[in-house]
């Protein structure tokens, strides 16, 4: 039989440690919003402005300063369509919500097919990530249009049925080290109302 013996001053540090990083998660937890939109303020993109869509009980977050234009489809696919632009940032791209009857797998590769992307630019890559609690595919690149090279965030979302495409481009002199972080810190905000 192994006898025990617990020196009560460590112990009580322990536990003195553990209750201070219990309280500093949630602190952290209870910030992060104020966090991004500091992060946001202090990237010269101001405050976040709600947009929804009120028929797929679904909203997001657009810097207040960027343009924003809702536009309309015949096709009965794209059910919902908003472009956004910040021209002296050289920021423009759009939120579309797709009524697609496929899998989310099938919706990837038919916006692939439709875009072309895969074999027209560089660096493409497809990453996995988590918004919203939703599988999602985030896929970067880095093309040409019209003469201005730019980098391409395209965040495809599967949000109950519905597939939201939330893309970013940037001219390729406008690009800092900052950006992805910024965009998927926007692209985070879809959410299920």
């Amino acid at each position: 039989m192994k006898i025990l013996i617990v020196d009560k001053k460590k112990l009580g540090v322990i536990f003195v440690v553990m209750g201070l990083m219990i309280f500093i998660f949630c602190i952290g937890i209870k910030l992060d919003n104020r966090i991004r939109a500091t992060a946001f303020i202090q990237s010269n993109l101001g405050e976040l402005k709600k947009y929804s869509s009120n028929e797929y009980k679904l909203s997001y977050k657009l810097p207040i300063k960027w343009q924003a234009s809702k536009e309309s489809f015949n096709g009965e696919e794209i059910g919902y369509y908003n472009n956004f632009s910040d021209i002296d940032e050289g920021i423009n791209g759009f939120v579309q919500v797709w009524d697609y009857p496929g899998s989310f797998q099938d919706f990837l590769q038919m916006n692939k097919k439709i875009s072309g992307t895969e074999n027209k630019v560089e660096n493409f890559n497809v990453s996995n990530l988590n918004i919203d609690n939703e599988k999602t595919y985030l896929i970067t690149y880095e093309g040409d249009s019209h003469g201005d090279s730019y980098h391409a965030f395209e965040y495809f979302i599967n949000e109950d049925g519905n597939f939201v495409k939330f893309c970013f481009y940037i001219k390729d002199n406008k690009f800092s080290s900052n950006i992805p972080s910024i965009f998927k810190a926007i692209a985070e905000t879809v959410k299920k109302e």
